[in-house]
This record gives structure tokens, C-alpha cells and sequence, in this order.
């Protein structure tokens, strides 16, 4: 919620990537974080008709734009414009704002030969023109995360950087020591005894369904918490799921011990807020599972990790973030400053506001909790593979499944990825970049969607 010029309160409504949001007379101002996403806001004033597109991909991938068109441009644009003809419109009353399609920094040759928010751009202001739609102001490219806002009321837009210096004066503020970090540690919930125990059965390779659903069934919160995200659609959606035999039946294992683990996830990172590394409510989750997928769908490409292994890791590669959360709420309007420094790593501003890194805290729970050599080698190196010591392949796989997360599904919480040796990944993995869209496109975006 904000506060107006004319003191009144106006919420804010983020539309999140790869969706599309049309009203009437909404009180509302609508928002979307872009990085090489692109939105377009439309507008007609004369009947206070607002609505805004949140564009991943120029266009589908095969049949790919049956399930999901509101993510491509070709396809999603004239779903937008038609949502406006029905609420009675006409084209020539609607006016026009695109931003995004940047190059976020650090920029590869790998991603300018991409180029896939350029593609979007020209696709975007091609069917605007096409259907006599005036584009009254375009800010596409570039190399900064930016933030595309509409004022549902008014029609009036704002396109600001995402990192912009919110901080107008500097605090006094020492960095937590170890011992405060330790007890922070100690108080936060953990994640359950039984949810780590299935990590490490899944992590080993030594699980039958049988073991897993014995586990689960000691701990009743987390047998509630899984048979919810069972139900959620994520999962399924469609039939109602009571009991972990039903979800064994209707889901199938695999998708059973990926609920379990997601929702005792779901439980530890929601202990954060929405002023630290949170942008939106339930940020690090949703953050958390989108890598978790995508991490999910390299391993199935490149045959290089098991599959479960891949989504576990990508689960958990930011566990230390949900600690330093209780630190950076004062802080975060200097991360920002610090992130829009285009030589300033995520890690880098992390060590000079706290003295410690979100990588070196999950270390310590994981070797708390007992994690696997390849559970700790990503948390500990997911943003710098190549350092790992051992288990390369899944180190890789989560950094790139991150770094796509944070280039395409900008919005949900505060990161910033160093991309210099993408080219080096892709090599490791035995990708090339035309693999690059096809794994976007796997992310199911039910479960980005914060509005629902």
C-alpha cells in the first residue's frame, strides 16, 4: 500500500512474469520488476480501462503458447488488447508504455546474441502499431533492472531503476557479529527433524516411497503442510487430495517427496520479511522454487545430476538468507545503493553491510544440519561454481537455474547474480544458448504468481 498526493491509500498489485491483469475503474497501481522481461502497460483514459503485461519470451516454443500465452509477446499482447475490447474499449483510445528488456549486468556475449528482450520489444511495438495503438513513451534495453508502475486511477506510468538509492541519509549501523548471527541461528525455527531426514534419504540415494511416507506420518504438522501443497496447483489442483496413500496414488512418488521437502521449505522461509530480501510477500519461496524447477528441468536435459537431487539443492541454496533477513530490514536501502554499482557483487555488498555473506551463514546450517557434501557445496558456492571442490555438475546447474531466475523472474526478492563465465557453464553442462529458451519456458508460472 501507498499513500497518494491525495492522502489517500492505493494498493499495489505486482504482476508477476508471464501474467496479464486488465480492470475497470481499479483503485490500484500496478507493478512489475523487469529485468530481460518486458511489460507494457495500456491505458485508455476515457473509460479508466488499466491493465498491464508481464512478457517472458518474444514468442512460443513449438505448441509451447497453448498452456501459458500470456508469456510471450507474440501471444499475450492481443490477449491484453482483446481483455480491452471487452471491457469497451476501442484501440484508438489506448495508449501505450513498454519498459524492460535489459541486458542485466554483469553483460556476455552470451546474452546480447540472445537478445531475448529486444526480440520482445520489436514483437510488442509491432502489434501496437498493427492495431493503431499510440506508444507514448518507450524505455526498452539498457543494462539495470527496472520496475514499470501504472496508476490505475490516473493512467499515469512511472518507469524507475529497481535499484534505485531509496536511502537519504546514512545510518550508523554496525554489522552483526558472529555471536548474534549464531543466536540467530538458534532461535529461528529450523526446518523439522523429519524434513531433513528425507533430505538426506533423497540426497543418498537410499529412499523408497515406503520409508518416506513412514517419516512423514510422525510429524502430523508437515503431513498437513504437504497434503496442502498437494492440493495447491503446483502440484495438482484439480482433485482433492486427503491422505498421503491418495497423494502416492494421484501424484505419484516423485511428486510426493518434492511436496514434503517444498513445503517444509515453504515453512523455514517464511519466517522472513517483506523489507529484506523479500520484494513481495513469500518472496524467498517463490524465489526458492523457481530455481528448484529449473535446476530441476537442466539436470533432466543434460543427464548430469538425478533430477530429485537437482530440485532438493535448488530448494535450499539460500537457506542463509532467512538468518541474515533479521539484519537487513534496516540495511536494504543500502544494498540497493550498493547493487546499483555496476562493479559491486551480490556477495561483495553483503560482506560490507553485515561482514558476512548469505553463502558463509547457510555453510553453518548446513553443516548443522547435517546436509550432504553436494547440499553444501551449492549453498556454499552457488554463486561462484567454480569453486566448488567436488560435485561440480550440481554446483553449475543451480547457479545457472539461479541466474536465469534472477534475469527472468525479476521481482521477488534482492539478488544480483555475476554472469562473466556463463559461457564456461553452458560448456560444462554440454549446453548451447539455443537450450536457453527452452528451459525458461519449462518454469511453471502457477507457482510465480504472488497475487493468488
Amino acid at each position: 500500500m501507498i499513500l497518494n498526493k491525495h492522502m489517500t491509500y492505493q494498493k499495489i498489485e505486482h504482476i508477476a512474469a508471464g501474467w496479464l491483469k486488465a480492470e475497470i475503474r481499479s483503485s490500484s497501481i500496478y507493478q512489475a520488476y523487469l529485468g530481460t522481461c518486458l511489460g507494457v502497460a495500456l491505458y485508455d483514459t476515457t473509460l479508466k480501462i488499466g491493465g498491464m503485461i508481464h512478457i517472458l519470451l518474444p514468442e512460443p516454443l513449438g505448441n509451447a503458447g497453448a498452456k501459458s500465452p500470456e508469456k510471450y509477446a507474440s501471444t499475450g499482447i492481443p490477449m491484453l488488447i482483446n481483455q480491452f475490447i471487452r471491457l469497451g474499449s476501442y484501440p484508438q483510445n489506448i495508449k501505450a508504455v513498454i519498459a524492460g528488456g535489459a541486458l542485466v549486468g554483469p553483460v556476455s556475449h552470451q546474452d546480447i546474441g540472445l537478445d531475448i528482450g529486444g526480440r520482445s520489444a520489436d514483437i510488442a511495438r509491432k502489434l501496437l502499431q498493427r492495431r493503431n495503438i499510440e506508444i507514448i513513451k518507450s524505455e526498452t534495453g539498457g543494462f539495470f533492472t527496472c520496475t514499470l508502475e501504472l496508476n490505475m486511477r490516473t493512467g499515469e506510468t512511472a518507469i524507475n531503476p529497481a535499484w534505485e538509492d531509496v536511502c537519504k541519509s546514512q545510518k550508523d549501523l554496525l554489522p552483526p557479529t558472529l555471536d548474534d548471527i549464531f543466536k540467530t541461528i538458534e532461535t529461528i525455527k529450523p526446518i523439522p527433524q523429519t524434513a531433513l531426514k528425507i533430505f538426506r534419504m533423497v540426497q543418498d540415494n537410499r529412499f523408497g516411497i515406503k520409508d518416506i511416507t513412514r517419516e512423514l506420518s510422525l510429524d502430523q504438522v508437515l503431513s498437513g503442510q504437504t497434503l496442502k501443497l498437494c492440493n495447491s496447483a503446483m502440484f495438482s489442483g484439480t482433485v482433492k487430495i486427503e491422505t498421503l496413500t491418495d497423494a502416492v496414488l494421484l501424484l505419484g512418488e516423485d511428486l510426493l517427496i518434492k511436496s514434503v521437502i517444498t513445503a517444509a521449505v515453504n515453512a523455514y522461509y517464511n519466517q522472513t520479511s517483506t523489507s529484506g530480501y523479500s520484494m513481495c510477500r513469500g518472496g524467498l519461496f517463490f524465489h526458492a522454487v523457481g530455481v528448484a524447477i529449473t535446476a530441476e528441468t537442466i539436470a533432466k536435459k543434460t543427464g548430469k545430476v538425478p533430477t530429485e537431487k537437482a530440485y532438493t539443492a535448488g530448494l535450499l541454496h539460500d537457506i542463509g538468507k532467512v538468518i541474515l533477513d533479521q539484519y537487513i530490514s534496516d540495511r536494504a536501502p543500502l544494498l540497493f545503493r550498493d547493487l546499483s554499482i555496476e562493479t559491486e557483487s551480490f556477495l561483495s555488498a553483503e560482506k560490507k553491510l553485515l561482514g558476512i555473506t548469505h553463502c558463509e551463514v547457510g555453510a553453518f546450517l548446513a553443516k548443522k544440519w547435517q546436509f550432504s557434501s553436494a547440499l553444501s557445496q551449492v549453498i556454499r558456492h552457488h554463486h561462484h561454481p567454480e569453486k566448488a571442490k567436488d560435485n561440480k555438475d550440481l554446483v553449475y546447474i543451480v547457479y545457472l537455474a539461479d541466474l536465469l531466475m534472477e534475469k527472468f523472474h525479476t521481482g521477488h526478492d534482492l539478488e544480483k547474480m555475476q554472469s562473466q563465465s556463463i559461457g564456461h557453464v553452458l560448456e560444462h553442462l554440454g549446453l548451447t544458448l539455443a537450450d536457453i529458451p527452452e528451459i525458461i519456458d519449462a518454469t511453471p508460472l502457477n507457482v510465480m504468481n504472488t497475487n493468488q
